[in-house]
């Protein structure tokens, strides 16, 4: 008991050191510098933890996230309410970042922690209640789901390397001008998918002539019209849309001039309007 009194002093002391210490390191270079290595690090060590099964992962994520979690509580020290106050222009990040440490935390200490704590206290006599299965079964899924918040940490990257940064913030501010540019994509789509079912899916372009179903069924309605014209546009048609339209052409000729001009105006010029928004965006911001 007096060991334990004793390793509660030194938590203690460490916390005392902590709150009286001169935090203003944490904004040189070489503490950034430190923790951009340590976010790369971890960046290389969620691809590896996906692919390569070891047990030494588990250990190397509890030191990565002892360093998460110091770097946060320095940064509440340092700044205190400031931290998440609305008038921090970093605000969002420091937000984000406390989500994910504590979403961490939650996954890789309190939920263990609970985990240990029911089983000890679980009589091993009593007989399992097979109706707590499911539950218990639910509750793990959402565990598991719970560990893809450390995907997350990528983010931490993007803002520890300034050119990521100055490359999403461009990103970010030309998606105001994507946004329009997706409108008159859908608008486009949305026209071509009427007539094109209207014309194909109800048969009206082929008189007379017996066409297979495979045609008919690729623009049987408006939203599969659409769906089939934007895999063309984008040039991942299947293969049964382009036998569709192989097959199309062939009945009926006058169709091709009919597709060059969708081609032209739909992926021509909606990707140069898009690459030219994109650009003219980045160019003012960055």
């Amino acid at each position: 008991k007096a060991l334990r009194m004793l390793r509660i002093f030194r938590v203690l002391r460490i916390v005392r050191v902590l709150l009286e210490a001169d935090l203003s390191w944490t904004e040189e270079p070489r503490f950034q510098s430190f923790i951009g290595l340590v976010i790369g690090f971890n960046s290389l060590l969620m691809g590896l933890e996906t692919d390569i099964e070891w047990q030494g992962w588990f250990y190397m994520e509890q030191v990565l996230l002892t360093i998460y979690t110091f770097e946060l509580v320095v940064l509440l020290k340092r700044f205190g309410l400031f931290f998440f106050s609305c008038k921090n222009p970093d605000i969002g990040w420091n937000v984000l970042d406390a989500l994910i440490v504590f979403s961490s935390i939650l996954d890789s200490w309190v939920v263990p922690l609970l985990r240990l704590i029911f089983k000890a206290l679980q009589d091993p006599s009593s007989k399992h209640d097979d109706s707590a299965g499911p539950n218990l079964g639910q509750a793990m899924m959402l565990m598991r789901m719970a560990r893809l918040m450390r995907i997350l940490r990528l983010v931490k990257l993007v803002k520890a390397v300034r050119p990521l940064l100055f490359l999403v913030v461009g990103v970010v501010a030309a998606l105001q001008g994507v946004v329009w540019v997706l409108v008159l994509t859908v608008v486009s789509l949305y026209a071509a998918g009427i007539v094109a079912t209207r014309l194909i899916g109800h048969g009206l372009i082929f008189e007379a002539q017996d066409i297979d179903e495979a045609v008919l069924e690729t623009f049987i309605n408006v939203p599969e019209s659409m769906f089939t014209l934007f895999r063309v546009m984008s040039g991942a048609a299947s293969e049964k849309e382009a036998y569709a339209i192989d097959t199309l052409m062939k009945a009926v000729p006058s169709v091709k001039f009919a597709f060059v001009f969708f081609m032209v105006t739909s992926s021509w010029t909606l990707l140069s309007i898009l690459t030219a928004v994109v650009s003219e965006n980045m160019i003012s911001t960055t």
